[in-house]
């Protein structure tokens, strides 16, 4: 391992052993309001730098979701221009995931009809690395601008698919439609790493694609959607469950089935009935096990700095679902079922 790898591998692992404690759950739990879980987030953990100046402005549960996604984005960057710097060509896998998450986050600022738009705004760094033109692209007002905002640009070709045969913009199939894409060009990406860490990443890669199949197939099956419409929605070419399998959660009649077939497969292990109300949990669950393992045990500095992100990921997710759960008055002991790797 070289000297550069080496660096990496220790400063991801540094930001890592950064991470909230069981005590620091304890206390956001404990926290009355998004006020208090501001003001703990900023004064006794490493978010400390992301809140604004916030006197005589009330905090709100979405503000906080958009500091803590601003707080990604620089640490994110941070890592990246340290490996850039290296002139590591895997750097664009960062690319690509900064640029899918500008796309989706503008589709789905079409559909929404919240008064806070949760827009995704990299740094300038990644804006500097990125072909697309995210002013344009935010200032869509229509699914067919946003589409045309998106030309001469390699996801023109599959954007063109966000709108059916039949003229109609489907954000529910935006992010089936963006992750086969994300799920092939990253592989691609994947061939520069050395053997062992480019069979990890297709692990990783392949667990994302099973999340979105799930979450589709579970989706479109709570509204009745014909089989034949979700079978052709799907992500087929990568993840883990093949096309025997995603037939029978397609088909399958009840819950108690959905549940079982899931059970049997590598991705369902950990699912319970409980992790119905969320599909995701079945991914999230995976991804938080997968990534620590590799985290601790890849020899690979990329692998380190991908499975720090999805980690981090996923501990934003927790945050998100501690604010959400004060909004909505719930018990402790019910927002603990959605927190992940968190045993309290």
């Amino acid at each position: 391992m070289n000297q550069t790898a080496n660096a990496v591998l220790a400063k991801v692992r540094c930001m890592y052993g950064k991470r909230l404690t069981l005590a620091d759950y304890q206390a956001l739990l404990n926290c009355n309001n998004n006020q208090e879980i501001a003001n703990y987030l900023k004064t006794r953990t490493s978010y400390g730098d992301i809140f604004a100046p916030t006197e005589g402005t009330a905090i709100t549960a979405e503000s906080i979701e958009f500091s803590l996604n601003k707080e990604y984005a620089n640490r994110l960057q941070t890592i990246c221009s340290f490996e850039k710097m290296t002139d590591n060509p895997f750097y664009n896998y960062y690319v690509l995931k900064s640029d899918i998450q500008v796309i989706i986050s503008a589709a789905r600022n079409l559909v929404s009809t919240a008064a806070f738009a949760s827009t995704y705004i990299p740094n300038d760094f990644f804006k500097a690395s990125s072909e697309l033109n995210i002013q344009k692209i935010y200032a869509s007002k229509t699914a067919q601008e946003l589409i045309d905002a998106l030309k001469h640009t390699a996801y023109y070709p599959v954007a063109k698919r966000f709108i059916g045969a039949d003229g109609v913009f489907r954000f529910s199939q935006v992010e089936i439609i963006l992750g086969a894409f994300y799920a092939q060009r990253a592989k691609e990406m994947g061939k520069q790493l050395p053997k062992n860490a480019r069979k990890e990443l297709n692990q990783m890669i392949d667990l994302e694609i099973d999340a979105l199949n799930i979450n589709a197939i579970y989706r479109y099956k709570k509204m009745d959607v014909p089989a034949d419409i979700i079978h052709a929605g799907l992500i087929t070419a990568h993840g883990t469950l093949n096309a025997s399998k995603l037939t029978e959660l397609v088909e399958c009649d009840t819950t108690a089935e959905f549940i079982n077939i899931i059970s049997r497969t590598k991705l369902g292990k950990n699912f319970t009935n409980e992790d119905l109300v969320f599909p995701e949990r079945v991914y999230e669950k995976n991804s938080y096990a997968i990534n620590k393992h590799f985290l601790r045990f890849s020899a690979n500095a990329n692998i380190a700095v991908l499975t720090y992100f999805n980690l981090l990921t996923l501990e934003i997710k927790n945050i998100i679902h501690i604010t959400e759960g004060k909004r909505y008055q719930m018990p402790h002991e019910e927002i603990q079922k959605y927190l992940i790797g968190v045993e309290i």
